[in-house]
């Protein structure tokens, strides 16, 4: 049996940190690297972001040094990019795609993320089954696959493509959080972390940068082949590491009853409540932005293929920028929901402005309202997720987390499908843009009330 000290350190608002929960130096005597300290950093943002439970720490395990750390973000951040790429390559390609409505692509993007759902309750169980890394791998390997059957434009199977991708998407997250928890000093957390979440906007400016131009260049199975290939070689890229981090892989799967707990207690709790359905809203923005402004651009707007796709990825990009920027905003305000409020109206606003698009409207002019939409609508989820997270109870940070989660993921499942039936409705996606404009605005409702009222972190909590 391996011998274990524990000594547990409880930090409360350090200087350069959110409030932390508890950090534990842990020395395990059979450490592949021997006699060392194992790390396990409890910070609120981390366990967040990781969808770890708060009950279950992960231990950091020094390895050689910073090119193991800079290797393993690499890593993460490669996955993270291609399966986000992956997840949006058929919202893309759609214009170019043969009897495709706009419909289609919201009840694709609905079965993806009803997949990422699934793919996120038993994530936890899966990589600690199989190891991150090759967890991370057979993710990958099950969106390459969902990729290959796009290719067929077969309507069914399309549909089990969905689900395969988004199945793939689900423990991606989970995964990579415990190759950096287990990569990275304490005090370097939250960069490592913030800098790999980047790697969802960054998937969505390769697929919006890069697919189109490889389908007008050739074709848009070519281009669906070209990013299925290229998740092969990040899956086989990353087996260097799996001697060192997959060495804890119990080899057996331990699926958790009661998942409907972490719902029960957001439900409970009124500022939770409101804040979750507030990300019911921005989910649904987001998703409508990610997965029609290609389609629009170009069959309404009149752009040409590659040129919608770059300011797909403008739009893309400015919301990698807008995931650290209102995180800095709201840490020197001191006030996340008076940011996210903000958010909520340049959101409102630039959803209109969209709407507004023509073939009359300048190219940069296109770009800047592009951007400030990406900015908000993709930007949004990091100070939601600290917001939640400061208003957990102690030892249920995560378990709040991920039953405000459901509710964001709910919003995914709906929002597309919505978005797209609006559409044909109208016979616009310009009218739908119009319409998704009025959705931030309930948010900035709630918001603001709740701001009103202040909320301090919840009973006990700190």
């Amino acid at each position: 049996m391996v011998a274990r000290q524990s000594v547990s350190i409880f930090w409360s608002n350090a200087a350069n940190w959110p409030p932390v929960l508890a950090t534990r130096l842990c020395v395990h005597s059979s450490s592949p690297v021997r006699d060392a300290p194992c790390w396990v950093a409890r910070k609120k943002t981390d366990l967040m972001d990781a969808g770890m439970s708060d009950g279950c720490a992960i231990p950091v395990v020094p390895r050689e040094g910073w090119r193991a750390q800079v290797m393993s973000l690499g890593c993460t951040l490669a996955i993270q990019v291609v399966a986000t790429a992956s997840t949006l390559a058929f919202a893309v390609l759609a214009p170019m795609m043969p009897h495709v409505a706009p419909s289609s692509v919201g009840i694709f993007l609905a079965v993806v993320y009803f997949g990422a759902m699934v793919g996120s309750v038993f994530g936890g169980a899966v990589v600690s089954a199989l190891g991150p890394i090759r967890a991370s791998q057979c993710a990958l390997l099950l969106q390459t696959a969902a990729l290959l059957l796009l290719t067929t434009a077969s309507p069914l199977l399309r549909i089990v493509a969905a689900l395969l991708c988004g199945i793939g998407y689900g423990p991606i997250t989970p995964a990579s959080s415990q190759i950096l928890a287990r990569t990275t000093p304490p005090q370097r957390l939250g960069v490592v972390f913030s800098l790999k979440q980047t790697g969802v906007p960054l998937g969505g400016l390769l697929a919006g940068a890069v697919l189109p131009s490889l389908g007008v260049a050739f074709s848009w199975q070519v281009a669906m082949c070209g990013l299925a290939v290229l998740g092969v070689f990040v899956a086989l890229a990353g087996s260097r590491l799996r001697a060192s981090l997959d060495n804890e892989a119990t080899g057996g799967l331990a699926v958790s009853s009661g998942w409907y707990r972490p719902i029960a207690e957001v439900m409970a709790y009124p500022p939770l409540r409101a804040l979750a359905g507030v990300s019911l809203i921005f989910s649904a923005c987001q998703l409508s932005v990610s997965g029609y402004l290609m389609v629009f651009l170009h069959r309404e707007v009149g752009m040409a293929l590659a040129k919608a796709g770059l300011v797909y990825a403008c739009a893309q990009g400015a919301g990698m920028v807008g995931r650290v920027a209102w995180g800095q905003l709201a840490d020197r305000t001191g006030s996340s929901r008076r940011v996210l409020a903000g958010v909520a109206a340049l959101m409102a606003l630039s959803a209109f402005g969209t709407a507004l698009f023509s073939g009359q409207w300048p190219f940069a002019g296109v770009c800047v309202v592009a951007a400030l939409l990406g900015a908000t609508a993709i930007g949004w989820n990091g100070i939601f997720l600290g917001e939640v997270a400061r208003m957990a109870p102690p030892g249920k940070v995560a378990s709040v987390t991920g039953g405000a989660l459901f509710f964001t993921y709910f919003g995914v499942v709906l929002g597309p499908p919505a978005f797209g039936w609006l559409a044909e409705g109208g016979d616009s996606l310009g009218t739908a843009y119009g319409a998704l404009a009025l959705l931030p605005l309930i948010a900035w409702g709630l918001l603001m009330r709740g701001a009103r009222e202040s909320p301090a972190v919840r009973e006990g909590a700190e």
